[in-house]
């Protein structure tokens, strides 16, 4: 027998489906988009790009767990190909099934992505599981399982500066709020780089974050900085992880973007307002 072959990674996953999709016309359709295309598109969403993606009989399916075990029972969206058009078929928050089709993978893509995020299939229901490197990097920051900060002094200066919370923010600081990760490196796409999850950090910029916030359709509060100052680190009310400044980018959602910013994984550039 076989030894069993580790899962890949979310981010490798993606990167093979690419490589195996993006190049090769569909023989016989020639109207037919490239399923390739819609791949791209799924992993530059930062909600699907932070779940576990597989093909099957030409519709591309996305995952909370990375095991065949786990593939399908949860009611998450489907997305697929059609002559001259891109289709995302799944449930609404009501349990109705809901679908668009559009030219565009890109709509597809979003489209998809919002259903994941009404989903509480998809919500974590108890730790993650960090992966040992991870684990060894927030664990030398000073993290613990059930780290549970208050943060009733930050919630009265980011007030006072302007900002207005919400819950995963709240979540989010209660767990890792104060932490330092100093570490550098080579990382999986990109160089590791240090980062500080102090909000306060972000004193002064609610302009800037209510500004990205209305330019993308949410609500982004500041979590802390990149690379000594480089950057700022935000999360909004679903969750999703961005690097702002003059420039906005998506390291996916929590907790696979937390994964994403310790292991060095390039996160999304998001086009600039025009």
């Amino acid at each position: 027998m076989h030894a069993a072959t580790a899962p890949l990674s979310h981010a490798a996953a993606w990167a093979k489906l690419l490589e195996t999709y993006r190049s090769q016309p569909r023989s016989g359709h020639p109207l037919r988009p490239s399923l390739g295309c819609l791949i791209a598109a799924a992993r530059d969403e930062a909600t699907l790009g932070a779940m576990y993606p597989w093909v099957s009989m030409e519709k591309l399916r996305v995952s909370a767990g990375d095991s065949w075990e786990k593939r399908g029972h949860a009611p998450l969206p489907a997305m697929f190909t059609g002559p001259d058009r891109y289709e995302a078929v799944g449930l609404d928050g009501r349990g109705n099934t809901v679908r668009l089709t559009t030219p565009d993978p890109a709509k597809a893509a979003a489209f998809a992505a919002r259903l994941v995020r009404t989903d509480d299939a998809v919500r974590p229901k108890g730790p993650h599981a960090w992966s040992s490197e991870v684990e060894r990097a927030l664990r030398a920051a000073g993290w613990y399982p059930g780290r549970a900060l208050d943060t009733r002094d930050w919630k009265q200066q980011w007030e006072q500066d302007g900002f207005r919370s919400h819950a995963a923010a709240e979540d989010f600081l209660r767990e890792f709020g104060g932490l330092w990760v100093g570490h550098g490196g080579a990382g999986i796409t990109r160089a590791r780089e240090p980062f500080d999850l102090d909000p306060l950090l972000a004193l002064g910029e609610a302009d800037r974050f209510g500004e990205w916030g209305e330019e993308i359709g949410r609500r982004l509060f500041p979590i802390g900085e990149l690379d000594r100052g480089h950057a700022f680190l935000g999360l909004d009310e679903d969750g999703e992880l961005y690097a702002v400044d003059d420039w906005l980018a998506r390291f996916g959602r929590m907790p696979e973007a937390m994964e994403n910013l310790v292991l060095g994984v390039m996160p999304v550039r998001m086009p600039h307002p025009s």
